[in-house]
């Protein structure tokens, strides 16, 4: 390891060594006397956790040279997650694992060579894309496309463009130039997007305020509509990693996260029948809706301001 990158490595490192806790003891210190120094013990020890992050992105996405500039963008996450904090609620780095990888993939939509991605929705969609494409075999043949194609409700000629697009994502090698007078240039290869701005704009701004919406649940009707719809409460995502089925390479395979049904939901939460659960879920329901009706007028009238 060079010295620049023990450097980068190190961000964080407090020296002496500051006392050590369990990692949401600091935070819950930092939120009752606002001392910054809480948060800084907080990233000392939470560093190999961010190292691993940072390199798995860099990996994925072939960012040999933005190391740094990617853990950074984690720890902003972390920051903006804080600011939203309500510890009563539930641990803190759970909470924020969805601020740190929407930074960090902000980041990367942006920043990223090779191949560039105009908006956080569409690169959102790329994901989900690549996503069902992989768990679909990862085989780039029509009838792979054509069920990715009917989950995400595409074309067959779109869909085989996105995956195209993903496929460059996470693969990408530079193409130098035959020109021999230009031999430093590299040949980028650019996505073609046909989606209207407009619509990409909206569809962003209803996925963040949809965020903010389950959010504002009380913990037990977020628990409980997670299970009745089969996602993570903490990072929404719909798969699970199963340590107890291995692939190849030994590392647990990615399963979906199975929908309970209201009987096994209310025996998980000690009520006496299914009709509670079902009542619990479809409040939470209309809360988020409610609360989304509210959201969405509010940045109408702050947008007519």
């Amino acid at each position: 390891m060079s010295h620049i990158e023990k450097k980068e490595f190190e961000i964080y490192r407090i020296t002496p060594p500051p006392p050590e806790w369990d990692l949401q003891e600091y935070i819950r210190q930092y939120i009752q006397t606002g001392d910054d120094n809480y948060f800084y013990w907080f990233l000392h020890y939470y560093k190999p956790s961010l190292n691993e992050k940072a390199k798995s992105f860099r990996n994925k996405y072939s960012m040999e040279e933005h190391f740094a500039d990617i853990k950074q963008s984690l720890v902003t996450g972390l920051c903006k997650a804080l600011m939203k904090y309500d510890i009563s609620i539930a641990p803190f780095l759970p909470y924020a694992q969805r601020y740190m990888e929407r930074e960090a993939h902000n980041y990367i939509r942006t920043m990223r060579t090779g191949y560039s991605v105009q908006s956080e929705f569409e690169y959102a969609r790329l994901r989900k894309v690549m996503d069902i494409f992989n768990h679909s075999g990862g085989e780039f043949t029509e009838e792979t496309i054509s069920q990715v194609a009917a989950q995400i409700g595409e074309s067959y000629d779109k869909t085989k463009s996105i995956i195209e697009g993903g496929i460059l994502t996470e693969n990408y090698v530079d193409v130098q130039s035959n020109d021999e007078d230009d031999e430093q240039t590299t040949d980028f290869l650019l996505h073609d997007s046909s989606l209207n701005p407009e619509n990409i704009y909206f569809k962003q701004e209803l996925y963040d305020k949809l965020y903010e919406a389950y959010d504002s649940l009380e913990y037990t009707e977020k628990i409980m509509l997670a299970q009745h719809l089969g996602f993570c409460p903490e990072c929404f995502s719909n798969h699970y990693a199963d340590k107890t089925d291995l692939d190849e390479n030994g590392k647990p395979k990615e399963k979906l996260i199975k929908p309970l049904p209201y009987t096994d939901i209310a025996t998980d939460h000690g009520f006496s029948n299914a009709s509670t659960a079902k009542r619990v879920c479809e409040k939470a329901i209309e809360k988020i809706g409610f609360k989304l009706l509210y959201l969405l007028r509010e940045q109408k009238d702050n947008d007519i301001i």
